[in-house]
C-alpha cells in the first residue's frame, strides 16, 4: 500500500513498477472514481500531453475488486514522490525545497491552465511534488479531476473551465495560508520570515 484515503486505497501495481492501482474501500461506491474515469476519457480525446496530472490506464481486476491504474509518480530516485502535504508538515524538507516549489508551483499553475484542467477542490493531498526530472522539480495532480455538476460545462469551455480554476486556485492558496501559514506565491513560510 503507498497510500489511503476516504475512499480509495493505493496500491503499487505488482507487475509494474510505474504503476499504481487504486481500489475501492468495502462499502465505497466507486461514484467519484467514475466521474474521474470519464473525464479522463473525454480530455484523451482531445489529447495526450497533458503534463500536470497523473495518467489513467484503465481498469485491472485484483484480489480487493476493481482496480484503476494510474502513473504512480516518482522522483528520479525512484522513490514515490511525496504528497505536497508532506513537505508542509516537514519543515525541514520544505525548507531545503522551497526556492525550487515556487518555480515548480508556478510552472505547474501555468500548465493547469493552459491546459484547462477541470478539478474539483485543490487539496493538499492530492498534489504531489516530483524530485529531480527537471531543475526545479514538478508538481502534478493525482486525484480529484472532473467536475461533479449535473451539467459539466467547464467540459465544453476552456473560458469557462479557466474561470474555475482562478476560484479554484484561489481556494487553495487561501487554505496554504490559513492552515500551513505558506504563501504559494512566494512558496515561504510565513513563519520563517520572523
Amino acid at each position: 500500500m503507498i497510500a489511503s484515503g476516504r475512499h480509495r486505497a493505493c496500491y503499487q501495481h505488482p507487475e509494474h513498477d510505474g504503476l499504481c492501482i487504486k481500489v475501492h474501500h468495502p462499502n465505497k461506491d466507486d461514484r467519484e472514481t467514475i466521474r474521474e474515469v470519464k473525464y479522463y476519457k473525454r480530455i484523451y480525446r482531445n489529447t495526450s500531453s497533458i503534463n500536470a496530472i497523473a495518467h489513467y490506464y484503465g481498469t485491472q481486476e485484483t484480489n480487493l475488486g476493481t482496480g484503476y491504474v494510474f502513473q504512480l509518480i516518482k522522483d528520479k530516485t525512484g522513490n514515490v514522490a511525496n504528497i505536497l502535504d508532506y513537505y508542509l508538515k516537514n519543515k525541514h524538507s520544505f525548507l531545503k525545497h522551497q526556492k525550487s516549489m515556487k518555480i515548480a508551483y508556478e510552472l505547474f499553475k501555468k500548465t493547469v491552465y493552459k491546459d484547462a484542467i477541470v478539478t474539483m477542490t485543490l487539496k493538499p493531498y492530492n498534489i504531489v511534488y516530483q524530485l529531480g526530472y527537471k531543475p526545479h522539480g514538478q508538481f502534478f495532480i493525482i486525484d480529484n479531476l472532473g467536475c461533479a455538476n449535473l451539467i459539466p460545462i467547464d467540459y465544453y469551455s476552456s473560458t469557462l473551465a479557466r474561470t474555475t480554476l482562478t476560484r479554484r486556485f484561489t481556494d487553495f492558496e487561501q487554505r496554504m495560508m490559513r492552515e500551513y501559514h505558506v504563501k504559494l506565491s512566494t512558496m515561504q513560510s510565513v513563519e520563517s520570515k520572523d
